[in-house]
């Protein structure tokens, strides 16, 4: 089984010229085009090969099959490089994860939608591929919910202690919640864009109720 996860990484060439960043990142962003037009059944190494304007032993010396380009092109595709948590200040925590969520989705981005929808449904079809995923975009919205909330928490606008991780320190169930609907959207509802008006409604009625209850035990 090919090994997909955070650490994997292209086998050097043994041998011909060396290596060309350029025509690895061609490569790449044909296979990112393929799989949004038409998710992993669509990536080939001949249809890579094809796009990128290269020989098809050009995408094999890189690559040994179409799922170790995938995983590749997931990584490249730099899907949570723009996630960041918005902070506003005291008394604006409600509008601190509207924002945080819309920018986290980039809701009003239909390319990137598009895309998030066909890697979720392609981690589905291939298991290998769903580690890889959840670390490069999933955790990466959980973290910066969280830490919108343990601000908050810092600076009074939520009662200490909040309810923020789970024993085994992963994200409370709250925060897994809200990340999970807009994911669900994504995925099933990609053609109709998610709007501040959708993101409200997850913030008042999941995330902020559940985030503002004392942890169980707190006097």
């Amino acid at each position: 089984m090919a090994k997909v996860d955070s650490t994997w990484r292209r086998p050097p060439g043994t041998s011909g010229p060396p290596r060309d960043p350029q025509l690895d990142d061609r490569i790449l962003h044909a296979a990112i085009e393929l799989l949004g037009d038409g998710g992993y059944p669509a990536l080939t190494m001949d249809k890579a090969a094809a796009r990128a304007g290269v020989g098809k032993a050009t995408v094999y010396r890189r690559w040994k099959s179409r799922l170790e380009l995938a995983a590749n092109a997931l990584e490249h595709a730099s899907l949570a490089d723009t996630h960041k948590a918005i902070t506003i200040g005291p008394g604006q925590l409600r509008q601190e994860l509207i924002e945080t969520l819309m920018q986290v989705t980039q809701c009003s981005n239909a390319q990137h939608n598009d895309l998030v929808a066909t890697l979720l449904d392609m981690a589905r079809q291939q298991p290998q591929l769903f580690s890889l995923l959840r670390e490069r975009y999933v955790d990466s919205m959980h973290r910066e919910v969280w830490k919108v909330l343990a601000h908050a928490v810092e600076r009074g606008d939520l009662p200490p202690p909040a309810l923020l991780e789970q024993p085994d320190g992963k994200p409370a169930v709250e925060i897994s919640a809200a990340v999970a609907l807009l994911i669900h959207w994504q995925t099933v509802r990609g053609d109709e864009e998610i709007t501040e008006g959708h993101v409200a409604s997850i913030v008042d009625g999941i995330l902020l109720p559940l985030a503002s209850r004392p942890a169980p035990g707190a006097s």
